[in-house]
């Protein structure tokens, strides 16, 4: 799953697509209402969704987000998610549950409530799908289509 694309703007609700850039900001797709903006980034923190991680207590030390995301579709049929406003221990034990190596001192309810809207987001939306799609398109046009052996032609007599 490549979230590369999908962004977090600082005082923008939601999760948004990058459309463009320009020299002084973004053309982001706005999944809330439904239309294409301008975002300055001189006036707004951007972060791609790609570069967000979860610290554990790992030889690596954090997990992609796009990795937990994975693990909560993995398990979502046999783990509902929890709803953000769920309280402090309702969130540590899922989170528990989905990530168990997250480092519990790094990691504060804050952080897990803030996963937790951006899954729920990205799921209402269709975003999930639509990068599993992209991500899908992508690996097709990189992958080369295997010569096919031509076939000797033969004369009809």
């Amino acid at each position: 799953m490549n979230l590369e694309k999908f962004l977090v703007i600082a005082g923008i609700p939601g999760v948004h697509k990058l459309v463009t850039t320009r020299s002084n900001g973004l053309i982001i797709e706005d999944r809330q209402e439904g239309r294409t903006r301008f975002v300055p980034v001189r006036q707004n923190q951007v972060t791609p969704l790609g570069t967000v991680a979860i610290y554990t207590d790992t030889e690596e030390g954090t997990v992609p987000l796009t990795d937990v995301f994975q693990k909560m579709l993995d398990q979502l049929e046999a783990l509902p998610p929890v709803s953000p406003n769920a309280t402090g221990p309702e969130l540590r034990q899922y989170f528990d549950q989905i990530l168990p190596e997250h480092d519990r001192d790094r990691v504060h309810l804050n952080d897990i409530k803030k996963c937790l809207k951006w899954f729920h987001f990205l799921q209402e939306k269709g975003i999930f799908e639509e990068a599993r799609l992209e991500a899908a398109a992508e690996a097709a046009e990189a992958t080369p289509e295997p010569a096919t052996p031509e076939q000797p032609e033969t004369k009809a007599e």
